[in-house]
């Protein structure tokens, strides 16, 4: 993903204390990844910078709808996320050499005068995503054309299961 400006806490001017942000997700921002699971969304992303104490910390909130396809039925669905996310903010001159991939823990180098949160509103909007997908997490019922053709395939495709006679006679034993 490209660096954007709109996307950047300017920490370095920031006195002590709680700061707060607010970034608008939509469709545009999920159409950068070719492969996002999301075509569209509208999410407010709020994200508090404390900067209290070291290390400091970035609190993500995040609301609003993503939409994707059901995983049952494969219609556009829209899905309510609600979820909170919480970062700490390492100082290291090493930073960029540093190939971490906990999302807890971000490594800025000291003479950066912004953070970059981009990736991680990316990665925490789709972390917000249920791991299984239906309709009736938006409130709405599958495509019924598509479930009946499913329910009709998986009949067809069950193996008939002849069973021995001799099997029979023994069933009727209880032991």
């Amino acid at each position: 993903m490209a660096k954007m400006e709109t996307y950047t806490i300017p920490y370095v001017g920031l006195k002590k204390g709680k700061h707060t942000f607010q970034y608008r997700l939509n469709g545009e921002f999920f159409k950068k990844d070719e492969h996002a699971l999301v075509q569209d969304a509208d999410i407010e992303a709020v994200v508090v910078f404390d900067k209290s104490i070291r290390p400091y910390t970035l609190d993500f909130e995040f609301s609003g709808t993503l939409k994707t396809e059901c995983d049952r039925c494969a219609s556009e669905i829209d899905l309510p996320i609600q979820s909170n996310y919480k970062v700490y903010v390492k100082f290291d001159q090493d930073a960029d050499e540093i190939d971490d991939e906990d999302l807890e823990i971000m490594f800025v180098r000291p003479d950066e005068p912004e953070l970059d949160i981009q990736v991680y509103l990316y990665d925490f909007a789709l972390l917000s995503l249920p791991y299984y997908k239906e309709c009736k997490d938006a409130g709405k019922t599958c495509n019924p054309e598509v479930i009946k053709y499913l329910e009709n395939n998986n009949e067809n495709n069950k193996p008939k299961q002849d069973t021995d006679p001799r099997w029979e006679d023994l069933k009727k034993l209880n032991i």
